[in-house]
């Protein structure tokens, strides 16, 4: 299992690597790197599983192609130190993740000043999978809402480099194939929250 895990994110540094590749080469790739939190049992958890929060790497590769309804979306998260209290969240390992983003709200409707996007992801993590999934690692299906604020290109633009390009980040993530709580209910609505920095790298404007 340990190989597996290892496999994996060498595999997704290996495609964020060549994300950012492209990126360089082709206009619109964007590849961010969002360090920030997670808090995750805030909102409509059972009792059995409190609230908790930790800080949170996430490394994300945006490529669009002709069609704005075709997006890919790819990266990786880790919570390194863990998440606060004692939770079944509170866990050190890697979130993978793959899919699509449809845009909502483009940074032309908005003067610029807020961008939303709703990716639908498949995303390999621990304890994910079916009930039935006997395995460590499983796949599961999800969609975010992202909300990009670049603050950088609003109020610091002026001082150029990685400031002018800094954003603020919010993503709810709510999992479409939700396994069964500690007391035996399935919960439909229970979304992750990641929020925090984001430092894109690339040519793209309307990415989050």
């Amino acid at each position: 299992m340990r190989r597996r895990v290892v496999g994996l994110c060498g595999l997704a540094l290996a495609m964020g690597a060549g994300a950012a590749v492209e990126a360089q080469e082709r206009p619109g790739a964007v590849v961010s790197l969002q360090p920030g939190m997670l808090t995750a049992d805030f909102l409509s958890a059972p009792s059995t599983e409190p609230s908790t929060t930790g800080f949170n790497l996430r490394a994300i590769a945006t490529i669009p192609t002709r069609s704005r309804w075709l997006t890919l979306y790819l990266g990786a998260s880790v919570t390194p130190y863990g998440t606060s209290g004692a939770s079944r969240r509170n866990t050190n390992t890697p979130t993978l993740f793959i899919g699509n983003v449809l845009p909502v709200v483009g940074a032309s409707h908005t003067a610029g000043w807020l961008m939303v996007d709703a990716p639908v992801i498949l995303t390999y993590t621990f304890d994910g999978g079916s009930d039935r999934n006997a395995r460590a690692y499983g796949k599961d299906v999800a969609v975010e809402l992202v909300t990009t604020i670049p603050v950088g290109n609003k109020l610091l633009s002026g001082f150029g480099g990685p400031l002018a390009r800094l954003r603020v980040y919010g993503v709810l993530q709510q999992s479409l194939t939700p396994n069964l709580s500690l007391d035996g209910s399935r919960d439909r609505f229970n979304p992750l929250a990641f929020y925090g920095l984001s430092l894109p790298f690339g040519t793209g404007h309307d990415s989050p």
